[in-house]
């Protein structure tokens, strides 16, 4: 699998790095391949999995817009919760879409590592990358 992450933001595509960042802008050429991004976070850390890797659950029934089809993709960072301290947190949470990015959740210390997006079109596979400011990225696939 290509992985290109943007040096700016911290953006990952995967595959091809696109014209611009669709975080924050920047042009095609801020974009660094790094096949073993994820592997690299492993090998770093081998005993932090169970507090990294994304969970992702599935409800087909929308809890916060009932009146249309929607689809709720809840996410928790970690088997064990991951701490949020202000030297160690999850900065963000990057969904994708059937490979295609779709939606980026901020995470601050002051808040839980987890979140949740409403999907319109509910089908295929939902990808999940979060970024440890210690620990690195980890990853988690999931089909709807």
């Amino acid at each position: 699998m290509k992985v290109f992450v943007c040096q700016s933001c911290g953006h990952i595509e995967f595959s091809s790095a696109p014209n611009n960042c669709p975080i924050c802008w920047k042009p095609k050429e801020q974009f660094k391949q790094n096949d073993n991004i994820f592997k690299e976070s492993m090998e770093k850390s081998k005993e932090a999995a169970v507090k990294h890797i994304p969970s992702v659950k599935v409800n087909k029934s929308c809890g916060l817009i009932p009146e249309n089809t929607c689809t709720d993709i809840i996410i928790r960072i970690g088997e064990v919760l991951h701490p949020m301290t202000a030297e160690h947190y999850i900065n963000f949470i990057d969904v994708y879409q059937d490979g295609k990015y779709i939606q980026r959740l901020f995470l601050t210390p002051n808040v839980e590592p987890a979140g949740c997006i409403h999907l319109k079109n509910a089908k295929g596979k939902i990808t999940v990358v979060e970024s440890c400011t210690i620990h690195g990225y980890w990853m988690t696939e999931q089909s709807i």
